[in-house]
């Protein structure tokens, strides 16, 4: 006999990218899509800077970032020996915009600005 569990749904599906504690989301709307979610996560956490990934996003996700870099100045603002702790935002684009703005060429032009 059949069991008539619901299908977990799994899409859109999440990719987080980091470039120096600064996160972002590509995000896959359909299984066609992963692959190339997956390519652009890698390139833009090596290009970060080559990106404008917050005009593209369509959304946004918070986070907590636990900021210290070890030097003596930065200990008396947390509070100790504990690492500050920083609420951040970071961005949710849709690989769709990303294919779209490679297609119509702006991406490029928004790497070499």
């Amino acid at each position: 006999m059949l069991s008539k569990r619901k299908i977990k749904k799994i899409f859109p599906l999440d990719f987080y990218g980091e470039d120096s504690g600064w996160r972002f989301i590509i995000r896959a709307q359909t299984p066609g899509e992963v692959l190339e979610a997956m390519y652009w996560r890698a390139y833009i956490s090596c290009h970060r800077k080559n990106v404008d990934l917050l005009h593209l996003a369509t959304d946004k996700f918070n986070y907590r970032y636990n900021y210290s870099t070890g030097e003596t100045s930065d200990l008396h603002f947390g509070g100790g020996n504990a690492p500050i702790r920083v609420n951040m935002m970071g961005p949710i684009v849709p690989i769709s915009t990303i294919l779209e703005k490679v297609a119509s060429g702006d991406l490029v032009k928004m790497a070499s600005a």
